[in-house]
């Protein structure tokens, strides 16, 4: 009777069981030694699509082993089932009736029998796919979330959820050129690369903006692991409680170097604007003196030829009045030299402006043809006197203004034969070397050279040095020689000492279309001209 009563005791526990666990979530399988499956609860024929007739006496990698499911995983469970171990937290991909992967997490236990041998398994398995399927989709989202702020350059310092501890995201680190660890850091971890320079004016306005509750919004420098300087944007708001303001426990740290970089070209292209800007006006100002000039010239200068031819003409009237012709031809003379005078006066006049109104028409230029043509047409000028040309050899190309910079040679040479011509023989050098910004260029002659005390009229308009009568001249053609060279960014000078001729330097830049004018002042590194002046002093035409 109590046998029976026993009986019926075990068996109504059984059943109890066998409920409990059918009702489980979980899957329930029981093997024997040999693997074979004996029983299986409810979830796993539903989870795996195999019934309990069609489970019994199959192993478990006949039924769930498939494409994905990783050998290397079956052997490192093979190998803890073999040694009579327990097994807690396996992670497995299977794959159901359908085919369909699943991931799964197995707890198997090893039942023994009297004697201590295990006899068979026990094995809960939890459905973990859908856990998995989470923890991908947050390693995407975090994965994506790390590269927007890379690509933003921002990153952050912020608290774990689960510990509490500071940490700083990764592109923190990479903005201070370190390695990503699990270190507690917060944000005076961050101020201890930052450029001590900063840290004082930081920490007041990080106080009085706590003070008040106000957000913060900071830039200041940071030195890298790497010794690299970068500039940081940080911003955040102070943790306040019942009235009370604490600093930010979460901020945000952007690096803005390119945003900095990118502002100081900014403010270095409209410094350079500024000068282009004081350059034109200054070029403007030029032109306007060079207005002020030629006014200048059409009131006095011009008026002199005027009067002559005016005079003269007055006188010829009277002659022919009385009948008296003996003089006439004379002032017709007078009336003739007048107007020729008046006639170079306003070429030189309108080639001086012409510099100043027109763009150069940069070409180039065979400089020793044009300077035998330009020596052609002074020794023809010249009649019979004896002039000793001396001419570089290897004289160069270069480019400018042709018709410009011919004007320059005329009224260089030009004034070389004319104040040699008290000499029995008029010597005239021409020559150049290379120069650092350029080629410079030479003529020096044997003429009766000039006082250095009056030099700085040398270059001025209507300006001259001589007024003995036969050194003829308006005093423009140097200033318009000036003019252009400075026109094709270069500079010109003179050298010389009384009675022992006079040497003219100019330099030409080898690009005129793109140099800039050449600071005002001395040109260095001059190659000294060999020849038989002394004690020679140099006039800056610039000066």
């Amino acid at each position: 009777m109590n046998n029976a009563l026993e009986i019926d005791d075990v068996s109504l526990w059984l059943g109890m069981l066998e409920k409990v666990v059918n009702g489980s979530t979980n899957m329930v399988v029981v093997t024997d030694r040999e693997r074979r499956i004996k029983w299986v609860n409810a979830a796993y024929a539903r989870v795996t699509g195999w019934s309990l007739p069609e489970c019994i006496g199959k192993r478990p990698r006949e039924l769930l082993h498939g494409p994905q499911t990783n050998p290397a995983d079956l052997e490192r469970l093979a190998a803890l089932m073999q040694q009579g171990q327990s097994v807690s937290n396996f992670e497995l991909v299977n794959h159901k009736k359908s085919g369909e992967p699943y991931h799964v997490a197995l707890n198997i236990e090893p039942i023994l029998n009297a004697a201590g041998e295990v006899s068979a398994y026990l094995s809960i398995q939890s459905d973990i796919t859908e856990r998995r399927l989470q923890e991908r989709l947050t390693a995407e989202l975090k994965d994506r979330l790390e590269l927007a702020q890379r690509l933003a350059r921002l990153g952050r310092i912020d608290t774990e959820v689960v510990t509490g501890r500071p940490r700083w995201s990764s592109e923190v680190f990479r903005i201070l050129d370190m390695v990503p660890d699990e270190e507690p850091r917060e944000f005076e971890s961050l101020l201890a690369f930052a450029v001590p320079d900063d840290v004082a004016d930081l920490r007041r306005i990080m106080a009085k903006r706590v003070d008040a509750g106000e957000d913060i919004d900071a830039e200041f420098r940071v030195v890298g692991s790497k010794g690299q300087q970068r500039w940081v944007r940080c911003r955040g708001v102070p943790d306040c409680t019942d009235g009370r303001c604490e600093s930010p426990s979460r901020w945000s740290v952007q690096d803005i170097t390119l945003y900095k970089a990118r502002l100081e070209e900014k403010m270095q292209r409209n410094e350079e604007l500024n000068q282009l800007v004081l350059a034109r006006t200054r070029k403007l100002e030029e032109s306007n003196r060079s207005l002020e000039e030629f006014s200048y010239a059409l009131s006095h200068d011009l008026r002199s030829p005027l009067r002559h031819v005016a005079g003269f003409a007055h006188l010829i009237k009277e002659n022919l009045t009385t009948g008296s012709i003996d003089d006439t031809l004379a002032h017709c003379d007078k009336i003739v030299q007048a107007a020729s005078k008046m006639q170079n006066l306003i070429e030189g006049l309108l080639s001086l402006a012409r510099t100043g109104r027109e763009g150069l028409n940069i070409e180039y230029i065979d400089l020793d043809a044009l300077l035998r043509d330009v020596m052609g047409g002074l020794f023809d000028d010249a009649g019979l006197r004896n002039i000793a040309w001396e001419i570089a050899p290897d004289m160069p190309a270069i480019h400018g203004d042709a018709v410009l910079i011919r004007e320059v040679w005329v009224n260089l040479l030009d004034n070389a034969l004319k104040y040699t011509g008290h000499r029995d023989v008029s010597e005239v050098e021409i020559g150049w070397h290379p120069h650092q910004n350029g080629k410079v260029f030479f003529v020096r002659d044997n003429g009766i050279g000039f006082d250095v005390e009056h030099a700085q009229n040398l270059f001025g308009m209507f300006q001259r040095l001589h007024r003995e009568p036969q050194f003829k001249g308006e005093g423009i053609g140097l200033a318009l020689v000036q003019r252009i060279i400075e026109s094709h960014g270069g500079r010109i000078w003179a050298t010389s000492k009384i009675g022992q001729g006079a040497t003219f330097y100019f330099l030409l830049p080898n690009d005129p279309d793109n140099s800039k004018s050449l600071e005002r002042g001395r040109v260095d590194n001059v190659r000294p001209i060999a020849g038989r002046f002394k004690d020679i002093q140099v006039i800056d035409g610039l000066g």
